[in-house]
């Protein structure tokens, strides 16, 4: 039975794996040049992140909770580290190798919260063994 933390956990696979695809196709959202500045490690990232929540949704419940909230974290992490690294500075990149922009750096913290809420609200409705039985 699907319940709130594995279907989250699929929703932001797709959503990742989904900004992966539009790393790598021009366009003017997400890519060099777009909104959303990357390049082929920061494309790497969203694959490898997407890649994460694939398989902590089929790992199950406990699983993507932790993912989520671990992860929410690190990303919201990830976004402030951004903005003091850039300082007054459009664009740079992270750690020397992850090309971002300010607005790269908002939708980090953004997505941060959002998948950190999204674990800390799918434990909050977490089916208990005894809940869960269909007599």
């Amino acid at each position: 039975m699907k319940n709130l933390a594995t279907t989250l956990a699929w929703a932001f696979a797709a959503a990742f794996l989904g900004a992966t695809v539009m790393g790598f196709v021009p366009n003017p959202l997400v890519g060099p040049g777009a909104l959303f500045v990357t390049n082929t490690a920061h494309n790497l990232v969203h694959l490898a992140t997407g890649i994460g929540f694939v398989a902590v949704a089929l790992w199950g419940e406990n699983a993507s909770i932790r993912f989520m909230q671990g992860f929410g974290v690190v990303y919201m992490l990830t976004g402030v580290a951004g903005f003091v690294l850039l300082g007054s500075a459009s664009e740079g990149h992270l750690l020397h190798i992850i090309h971002i922009n300010w607005l790269d750096n908002f939708l980090h913290v953004g997505l941060g919260i959002a998948i950190a809420a999204g674990g800390w609200t799918a434990r909050h409705f977490q089916q208990s063994p005894l809940t869960s039985f269909q007599a």
